[in-house]
């Protein structure tokens, strides 16, 4: 009996000291939330970008008309980080209920998303991916 106790405890106290020592991360869309601003890098546009939820408003600075409103959906268990983006309000009709794949990464209050085309069914592999837009943002 006293056997059976001794190893209850051992057992126990381990997996509380596993439980404890285990990393505790909070999910990207928490860190996420708020605003960002900071340039377009291909073509050197000013452009600001508001998460709140599952929300996001992007608007390119330097032209007032350039802009759109969605909801994503982040992959954190791809490399890189994913970003699946539905457009559900743009200046540019034709690109509602479009998705937009884009990987993402973060750096301390640092994002760096880049992303293909509206419609296109893939993700850019790279960050320099041929013919994908990029953009590195600054916590506001």
């Amino acid at each position: 009996m006293i056997m059976k106790h001794t190893i209850m405890s051992v057992l126990f106290g381990a997996g509380l000291l596993a439980s404890g020592c285990s990393p505790h991360q909070k999910s990207d869309s928490v860190t996420l939330q708020g605003t960002w601003s900071g340039r377009q890098l291909r073509i050197e546009h000013p452009c600001s970008l508001i998460i709140s939820g599952q929300n996001y408003e992007f608007q390119d600075d330097s032209d007032n008309n350039a802009w759109n409103k969605g909801t994503f959906t982040l992959r954190e268990d791809t490399t890189p980080r994913q970003c699946v983006l539905t457009i559900n309000d743009c200046h540019l009709p034709q690109l509602v209920g479009q998705t937009v794949m884009a990987i993402y990464k973060l750096d301390g209050d640092t994002l760096t998303m880049t992303w293909n085309a509206p419609g296109k069914p893939a993700a850019p592999t790279a960050f320099d991916a041929h013919g994908a837009a990029c953009m590195e943002l600054k916590r506001k």
